[in-house]
């Protein structure tokens, strides 16, 4: 996947360098033009790479170059002004705004809502979880299948995030566990998206928690062979999990508040000027970009359409 970000990065490096020789100047930058980095947090990457392609085609003078990396510092790049648009999970916390300039403004605007979902092995047929079943594996409070499902063949409960940085599991310290330090000792971090796939294709006794977007939209080669890999567990807000309360982390279901685990992706934006930053982050909100955030799966700003996964069995 990095790899693959360097590829893209110095192929648009290289166009920008040609459109620059041709002109002898460069963009002028605007709301459609020009060339900036911004900072995104590495959990958003697929969505934020289409949006950038679809920006760039309608605006074939402007250059967008994002840079993936944790939450955490994407908002430091915001707050050193070594950008002036970063894409995140979360506001600034009290000890960043303080370190924010006074004389700087920054604005959030919400562009899409990503369901957080819960992963399994393809052979494990316990994929109906309550919300409240969920947070007590993450406390550490069950951690046998069999406390479960007395007829489950498997032993302890393994859970897997991306890495210790991943606003993933921010999300579920912050939200599911209320805060508490408390957390389950079969919890692990993997070193990237692929690996954690990997480590649940050869788990059967294991879970992972991720962000919707990590798994590509639909039509994805990394849709594709991810679900080869793992299923979907089905999440109820009942304490009891059926076939009929329980749904999946797909715009449709968080639209009609069914699935219980989301959270919103936020543009930070410290840029007053008409400048180009000022018009990725208009795109972003407005419909061509919000169709972008529904055909990723995620959940728009504007009215969200139920959405199919091939993934869908119970």
């Amino acid at each position: 996947m990095k790899f693959a970000t360097k590829i893209s990065f110095c192929f648009l490096l290289c166009l920008f360098f040609l459109f620059s020789c041709k002109d002898k100047k460069q963009p002028e930058n605007t709301l459609t033009s020009g060339i900036i980095e911004i900072a995104c947090a590495e959990n958003f990457q697929n969505i934020i790479a289409s949006e950038v392609e679809v920006f760039s085609v309608h605006n074939p003078e402007a250059f967008v170059f994002p840079r993936y990396t944790s939450e955490d510092n994407a908002i430091k790049m915001l707050i050193d002004d070594s950008v002036r648009l970063a894409i995140v999970s979360r506001d600034l916390n009290a000890a960043e705004k303080a370190k924010f300039p006074k004389n700087r403004i920054i604005r959030k605007y919400i562009f899409a809502f990503e369901g957080i979902a819960i992963i399994a092995n393809k052979s494990n047929r316990d994929t109906l979880f309550s919300i409240s079943e969920l947070t007590k594996i993450l406390k550490g409070e069950t951690v046998t299948w069999k406390q479960l499902n007395p007829d489950s063949p498997l032993d302890t409960i393994r859970v897997f995030f991306n890495n210790n940085e991943s606003s993933v599991l921010r999300y579920v310290v912050d939200s599911l566990t209320s805060g508490t330090k408390k957390i389950s000792k079969y919890l692990y971090a993997t070193n990237n998206t692929e690996e954690l796939f990997e480590k649940i294709a050869k788990t059967p006794n294991a879970i992972a928690v991720v962000g919707l977007n990590q798994l590509g939209n639909e039509t994805s080669k990394n849709y594709e062979q991810a679900a080869q890999k793992v299923r979907f567990v089905w999440i109820s807000k009942e304490e009891k999990a059926t076939g009929q309360n329980s749904f999946l982390p797909y715009a449709g279901d968080l639209n009609k508040e069914q699935y219980p685990l989301w959270r919103p992706i936020y543009v930070l934006l410290a840029e007053t000027r008409e400048g180009l930053p000022k018009g990725f982050c208009f795109f972003l909100t407005q419909e061509v970009g919000q169709k972008v955030v529904l055909k990723a799966g995620l959940m728009p700003i504007t009215d969200a359409q139920n959405t199919w996964t091939q993934w869908g069995e119970k």
